[in-house]
């Protein structure tokens, strides 16, 4: 799993649901959260998805998701958090550090984590 603490929340998201889904608009603790995989790369990254005080929800503009856009402007975003094109561009997302780990250790040191289902 890839788990990830926000605030007082902590989540697992399963490599199963990652590459299933691989654009991901999550809440935790209260904070907007976006997760991106890239299937090509194997590769997951995480951002807190609201910028200027605003949320954004985001979508893959490609289907190895390297390219993002958000509904909120139609900016287009790479998988890194910057924004390469539109109303927004030259912004950055915060990025979250994600926790590769075992499941069995991971539930061992959060033990109220929760784990991503994807809809």
């Amino acid at each position: 799993v890839l788990g990830l603490d926000v605030q007082d929340a902590s989540r697992a998201y399963t490599l199963t649901a990652l590459r299933t889904t691989q654009v991901i608009n999550d809440n935790l603790g209260g904070v907007a959260v976006l997760i991106v995989h890239q299937p090509g790369s194997d590769t997951t990254t995480g951002f807190r998805a609201g910028l200027n005080g605003k949320t954004l929800t985001f979508s893959a503009a490609n289907a190895d998701a390297t390219e993002l856009t958000d509904a909120q402007t139609h900016s287009r975003w790479n998988s890194y958090g910057h924004c390469i094109a539109g109303k927004l561009k030259g912004s950055d997302l915060k990025p979250l550090i994600l926790e590769p780990e075992y499941w069995f250790a991971w539930s061992e040191f959060h033990p109220s984590t929760s784990i991503y289902t994807n809809h």
